[in-house]
């Protein structure tokens, strides 16, 4: 008789987190790989949304392993999709049922908005804006293909 691995889910994101590191470090070296922070900001919200404890530690431990590839703030991530999560997005599923929409508001969310909270925050601190570039652009159409196959 075969018995069941009892942290079987735990086991599994410590693999999936393995292997978040080993894109997220080849997404570094080629531009034409997204850095997933769409995905990312997805699975934060329904680690949140579902009340998982191991699925928001995994999300939590992939957000900040993005921030120390990407060179961002500690913790920037974590503070700017807690508060889209606690407060803008209970709104918008208020308004919006589609699931097309629902992907394009969190690609949008994830990539323009969270740009535009570092570069405030940047200005605030009186350091150097983060740059914009094209490539921007190309991860935001993945993403959102991905997380409409997804939703």
């Amino acid at each position: 008789m075969q018995r069941s691995f009892p942290y079987q889910d735990i086991v599994s994101r410590f693999f999936l987190i393995a292997a978040f590191i080993v894109y997220i470090s080849l997404s570094s070296m080629h531009l034409f790989l997204p850095p997933l922070l769409a995905l990312l900001f997805f699975a934060f919200y329904q680690a949140l949304n579902r009340h998982d404890l191991i699925a928001l530690i995994s999300a939590v431990l992939m957000l900040i392993i993005f921030e120390a590839e990407k060179g961002f703030w500690f913790g920037s991530t974590l503070l700017f999709f807690g508060l889209q999560v606690r407060y803008l997005i209970p709104k918008i599923e208020q308004v919006v049922r589609c699931r097309l929409c629902k992907a394009a508001i969190f690609v949008g969310i994830a990539y323009p908005a969270y740009w535009l909270f570092i570069w405030i925050a940047d200005k605030v601190m009186l350091l150097n804006p983060p740059s914009i570039d094209w490539h921007m652009g190309l991860y935001m159409i993945i993403e959102f293909l991905v997380l409409a196959a997804i939703i």
